[in-house]
């Protein structure tokens, strides 16, 4: 079975303290939630000064944790920037790369990040590569031939072997920060696509086992009907995630899927059950 990943980017949020106890109540509940043997992954980015804290803190068995960013060379002379090394150093498992807010206020591209990428997969960090259409268009056909000129240019370079290595990110940017995701279906034809089509390109074993998850508006109502979808390997979740009850939640939704997998043997989009169950 592949992993579920459900995810936490704390952007600039939490001090040092505040991620240390938010990370410390959050494996009292991962230890009630997750009960035996689990596929499911948990990961958190805090910012960079708590990567230390977090790499003497955390010592359940399916909680990771990683940066939000990183430098695309190891060493040298670039002044403020953050070594994917050092990172490894420092216990992280996973780099989030190419955040829409980056690419807007920071004005990334996708040439920087293809660096990132590289420089995280030669230091045996997990790269979290986010793409997504910057508008809701009318039809997802739009979103796709944004989505394929985005994996073209980001996985250039690349080997197969090594796209199964990353976790993408699908995080449609009208979504982010907004009071509703897309919807299941519109969610469900991108991943169908994305999975095509990294198929094609590097190999049908590529498409299939490459780890894809959604993130933008995942809250406690949506998390169960986004992991449901065909094709999707977990949720991303942003500002809600400073929420510990709700990050919690969504864990919790995730190990009762998670459950129902083993059971059935298949996913579960017709017959997810809400938390009354």
């Amino acid at each position: 079975m592949q992993k579920i990943y459900v995810g936490a980017s704390w952007k600039m949020n939490k001090t040092i303290s505040e991620g240390i106890q938010y990370v410390k109540a959050l494996q009292e509940k991962m230890n009630n939630i997750i009960e035996g043997p689990s596929d499911i992954i948990v990961f958190v980015l805090p910012t960079y000064l708590s990567l230390d804290a977090f790499s003497k803190t955390i010592y359940h068995p399916n909680l990771r944790f990683g940066s939000q960013n990183c430098f695309w060379e190891d060493e040298g002379a670039y002044t403020g920037e953050v070594s994917p090394m050092h990172l490894k150093d420092a216990g992280c498992t996973f780099a989030e790369l190419g955040h829409p807010e980056r690419r807007r206020i920071l004005k990334e591209d996708n040439l920087m990040i293809n660096k990132k990428i590289k420089a995280c997969i030669r230091n045996g960090l997990t790269p979290i590569v986010c793409i997504g259409e910057p508008e809701k268009p009318k039809k997802t056909d739009e979103a796709k031939a944004f989505l394929k000129k985005q994996i073209d240019q980001l996985t250039e370079g690349l080997p197969a072997q090594h796209i199964r290595e990353l976790v993408i990110a699908y995080e449609p940017v009208w979504a982010i920060g907004s009071s509703q995701a897309a919807t299941p279906e519109y969610v469900k034809d991108v991943l169908a696509f994305l999975r095509q089509y990294l198929g094609s390109r590097y190999g049908e074993e590529a498409g299939r086992e490459a780890a894809i998850i959604y993130g933008g508006a995942v809250n406690a109502d949506t998390a169960g009907k986004l992991l449901a979808i065909e094709g999707n390997n977990g949720i991303f979740i942003g500002r809600a995630s400073l929420d510990l009850e709700l990050f919690s939640s969504m864990i919790d939704v995730a190990r009762r899927f998670e459950k129902n997998i083993d059971r059935q043997g298949k996913k579960w989009e017709k017959n997810y059950q809400s938390k009354k169950d």
